[in-house]
């Protein structure tokens, strides 16, 4: 069914005036545009069905307010496109929303495990470095606390790349041996994975 310009101004005024019956032949002129629409817009036929309803229940809710001296079809689908952004919004807050606290309590169940064991590890860590001589402490701590290069540290200390090369070597295979004497490697392993 296709009115002609003047019919739908005239359906329009009847509608003002809610006319229950002028609704109806407006609807039906309708509800298959709409619910194109909004089906391209959602790709879904469930929430087109649903934005396609409540656009035509605006439509009446509002309907003293409808103004015939303008286009209405463009009104309808911005009616129409801004119920599906409406949608979309929502979704993509309550999304974000579940997500959110679905990664927080999945986050603070781990972390109090994973604090847990860092903590031990770091201990451990702390005792076997405390073991090294002066020198090679001083060597690993500039090179893995501070993040300074072999080379940064040999021109801070005035040495050899080689020396500084040499003596992270042997701190590690000290600190390894410290942890596997006293059951820590396994602990640190896992701590990080």
């Amino acid at each position: 069914m296709r009115l002609s310009n003047q019919g739908e101004i005239e359906l329009l005024k009847k509608i003002t005036l809610q006319d229950a019956e002028a609704f109806a032949q407006l609807y039906n002129l309708y509800v298959k545009k709409i619910y194109a629409y909004t089906l391209g817009i959602l790709k879904s036929p469930a929430l087109a069905e649903d934005v396609t309803q409540d656009t035509f229940v605006k439509l009446w809710e509002h309907a003293s307010s409808i103004q015939t001296d303008r286009p209405f079809q463009p009104f309808l689908f911005t009616i129409a496109r801004n119920l599906s952004l409406n949608i979309i919004k929502r979704a993509s807050r309550e999304t974000w929303i579940s997500d959110e606290i679905f990664g927080q309590a999945v986050h603070q169940s781990e972390n109090g495990l994973q604090y847990t064991e860092r903590k031990q590890t770091s201990e451990f860590m702390g005792l076997a470095v405390d073991q090294l001589p002066p020198k090679r402490k001083a060597i690993y701590d500039l090179c893995r606390n501070y993040g300074y290069s072999y080379k940064q540290v040999a021109k801070k200390l005035g040495i050899k790349d080689s020396t500084v090369n040499s003596q992270m070597v042997k701190a590690i295979k000290t600190i390894k041996e410290y942890m596997i004497r006293n059951g820590a490697l396994l602990l640190f392993l896992f701590s990080r994975f």
